[in-house]
């Protein structure tokens, strides 16, 4: 979806590798658990200070599958496309889209409708965008507006 006026633009991550310009991806998708230590995790740019630091710290929380933490993390795109990560709460999704409005970029997670959770689960979502079509200094947000 696309609105020139009202400048919404949604790239919807996942929709392949013949996706246009700007389109976002999903390049990483991994359930992380329901540890405390996941609450309001900031998201981060890769490559950056911040995205190691989300690494100790997901380390920290003792997740269940620290091999694709650190593959997620350790993604690196090319020079054309920036990468992010989000840790996102929610129960049994089986995937996430990138919403990207006035500069600001937002992990929704998709799927796993019509689930009763009794506790969160956390998710590690990493997306790949076109460098041109975001800000050079995006504002990250955790869940959407």
């Amino acid at each position: 979806m696309r609105w020139i006026a009202g400048c919404l633009l949604l790239l919807v991550a996942g929709c392949g590798a013949d996706a246009g310009a700007g389109q976002a991806r999903l390049e990483a998708f991994t359930i992380l658990g329901s540890s405390v230590r996941l609450v309001n995790v900031a998201p981060v740019e890769l490559g950056t200070a911040e995205a190691q630091e989300l690494q100790r710290t997901l380390e920290r929380a003792e997740n269940s599958k620290p091999d694709k933490v650190r593959a997620a993390l350790s993604f690196a795109p090319p020079p054309d496309r920036r990468g992010f990560a989000f840790v996102v709460p929610g129960c049994a999704e089986d995937g996430a889209k990138l919403i990207v409005e006035h500069g600001t970029l937002t992990a929704d997670l998709t799927g796993g409708e019509n689930v009763n959770c009794a506790q969160a689960n956390y998710f590690l979502t990493v997306f790949s965008v076109d460098r041109a079509s975001i800000p050079p200094t995006p504002t990250l947000l955790t869940t959407p507006r």
